[in-house]
């Protein structure tokens, strides 16, 4: 595949005229006039920028059937009152859909990749791979349910060679797993060296419940067990001492920062721009489409960055440099991803088109991607296959009507 003619965002400075070969899973060379097979098809990039694909460190994705089933409520009665209830009751095909429904939104804006926690990991993998996206996937584990911890075990065993799919481990939380569970989660995942994924300090209540359980803050707690290293990717972490942010940083945890989800539920702000002060790799996920309500990590930059910019008081906090950071190369950081905008990386980016008014005049690029962009990309490319282009993707159609029906039927 070859894209002629496109701009794309060099050490911060715009240059034009580009062509992008990929040869197979890769990028093979970026330069100018570069000589075309007859084999090769060729994309216009003409009027196009090209971006590196974006990274949601955190969502569940099935959870697009939820969207806007249960808002406006606070986190834990969220939980047991509508969520749990309604989960209760899916079934593989419900999962199926409503992973099918995510993809689309993912290609839509252009993330190439998720990271997820949530349940029916093996369908959730076909699914992922038939819409053909790049995925870390872990099979949620509670106590109440001690027949996840052999799911978990035999998904990774299942998945750990796959060009796409990426197993993890996923212990939910300190509040609904016991520290035999958190243990077995970390021995795990350091075994077979994959991903660990869990929520971490998100609300208030979780902070108090574990200072009272166990006279320790959440993240010194899972330090106690052993969780906290390098492979760690902890969602939310909006609570945390000036101790918790020198552990975190000082045992190379990544944080997925979900801005607008924690907003929504009022679960408080994180202290952003406190963790990258301490060196901690701040990443950026959506959360599910249940509380956000979207999958757009367009829209979660500019969020991140501006509730930054009034939580310290600062309009220089959270540039929009750091923000397009921590959607791309802070989340290839966290997940060990060979992936960016570069000769020899996997070739997952997207095209943008240029000739719209939020791109006009042409200032700063990455200052229009972060505050300006509405989300939505004009051809996404994941493991060098074309899965939208022109803004079409095969079977979209089908997908929505599916999405609807299985929802109809969860809540009738």
């Amino acid at each position: 595949m070859l894209i002629k003619g496109v701009s794309l965002i060099q050490g911060g400075i715009t240059v034009k005229g580009r062509d992008i070969l990929i040869e197979g899973k890769r990028i093979e060379k970026i330069g100018r006039d570069l000589p075309c097979s007859r084999s090769d098809e060729i994309l216009d990039g003409r009027g196009m920028l090209a971006v590196p694909g974006l990274i949601n460190s955190h969502t569940h994705l099935a959870m697009t059937l939820f969207r806007g089933y249960a808002d406006d409520m606070a986190l834990m009665p969220w939980l047991t009152e509508k969520i749990w209830p309604l989960e209760a009751k899916l079934t593989s095909e419900d999962i199926r859909w409503g992973v099918k429904l995510g993809c689309l939104e993912l290609i839509r804006f252009g993330i190439t990749c998720y990271n997820d926690m949530y349940y029916y990991m093996d369908e959730t993998a076909r699914t992922t791979k038939e819409m053909g996206l790049r995925a870390f996937l872990s099979g949620v584990v509670f106590d109440s349910k001690p027949q996840f911890k052999a799911e978990a075990e035999s998904f990774i065993k299942a998945w750990k060679d796959d060009d796409l799919i990426h197993p993890a481990v996923g212990p939910h939380a300190i509040y609904t797993c016991s520290a035999e569970t958190l243990r077995w989660a970390a021995d795990l995942a350091e075994k077979n060296n994959v991903v660990l994924h869990t929520h971490l300090s998100e609300t208030e209540g979780e902070v108090q419940a574990s200072m009272k359980d166990h006279g320790l803050s959440p993240v010194d707690y899972l330090d106690s067990l052993g969780l906290l290293s390098p492979r760690l990717v902890a969602a939310h972490c909006v609570h945390l001492s000036d101790k918790d942010i020198s552990l975190l940083a000082s045992r190379g945890v990544n944080v997925a920062h979900c801005p607008i989800s924690n907003l929504k539920l009022a679960a408080g702000i994180a202290p952003v721009e406190k963790l990258l002060s301490a060196g901690v790799n701040v990443c950026l996920g959506t959360d599910g489409a249940s509380t956000n309500n979207n999958l757009d990590l367009y829209e979660e930059m500019k969020v991140a960055s501006v509730v930054q910019k009034n939580a310290c008081s600062k309009s220089d906090a959270l540039k929009a440099s750091m923000a397009w950071k921590m959607a791309t190369e802070s989340g290839y950081k966290a997940l060990g991803l060979d992936l960016g905008l570069r000769e020899g990386a996997l070739a997952d980016l997207a095209l943008i088109n240029l000739r719209r008014p939020w791109f006009t005049p042409e200032a700063s690029l990455i200052s229009h991607l972060v505050y300006s962009m509405p989300g939505e990309v004009d051809t996404t490319i994941i493991n060098g296959k074309v899965l939208m282009k022109g803004g079409v993707i095969a079977g979209e159609d089908e997908i929505l009507v599916k999405a609807q029906e299985r929802f109809e039927k969860l809540t009738a």
